[in-house]
């Protein structure tokens, strides 16, 4: 493992000035396996810390979920969702997943005290972040659930299906007569900056504004990204 590794360079160094005022014929061979194995050491850190960082998207009072722009719930601002990044791909692009644990989203309040819902993560979601004109692209696949609770105590949960994009989402009523389309900002490098959208099409008997055409928007800024470094 990674600090096997560290270990073991660690115990040549000191092999190594041990035997630092010995002439030895091997001394240059030695130094320049050394070398070697620390140049190995280094580039294999910095791809684990790759493989193993968090990135923290924190949300902003520019974050929202439009019902058909008949209801607008504000998203509260400091909800995080956590990026896990791997190993960046040929391409450039970073793929990622968001565990259910990653996502933290205060209880959101209904207009006129109807209740409340609760937004979560059915299954962990993946995606990328992609190099393109103008920043980075972010997209990734969500089974979003809604979970409701009412004034008086009754509760239930919907579950929706929802592609995740810094590009534009659309999406129509429950009649299809109805439709929306929302635009998000791709990713700013050096300032972390993003607009991420979604669409869907609201349930039935789900609440607020059963059948209607729903979009959200997550407006905010990453702590930090392994982008050109």
């Amino acid at each position: 493992g990674r600090r096997e590794m560290i270990a073991r360079f660690q115990l040549m160094m000191r092999m190594v000035n041990r035997d630092e005022g010995r002439w030895d014929p091997s001394r240059s061979w030695t130094r320049r396996s050394v070398g070697l194995a620390a140049a190995a050491i280094v580039m294999w850190s910095s791809s684990a810390a790759i493989a193993d960082a968090t990135a923290t998207l924190t949300l902003d009072g520019l974050s929202f979920i439009s019902f058909q722009d008949q209801e607008v719930l504000a998203l509260p601002t400091g909800s995080t969702l956590e990026f896990q990044l791997g190993d960046a791909n040929a391409d450039g692009s970073i793929p990622f997943t968001i565990d259910p644990g990653g996502l933290s989203i205060a209880p959101v309040d209904l207009p006129g005290g109807g209740g409340s819902l609760r937004y979560g993560l059915a299954s962990a979601a993946s995606g990328t972040i992609t190099p393109a004109a103008g920043g980075h692209i972010i997209q990734f696949n969500a089974n979003v659930t809604a979970s409701m609770t009412g004034s008086d105590g009754h509760t239930g949960t919907y579950t929706y299906a929802m592609p995740f994009t810094t590009e534009t989402a659309a999406a129509s009523d429950i009649l299809g007569q109805v439709s929306v389309e929302r635009t998000g900002v791709r990713l700013v490098d050096g300032v972390w900056y993003a607009q991420i959208v979604a669409a869907t099409t609201n349930r039935e008997n789900a609440v607020p504004a059963p059948g209607t055409a729903v979009y959200s928007v997550l407006s905010g800024q990453f702590d930090h990204l392994p982008i050109g470094q």
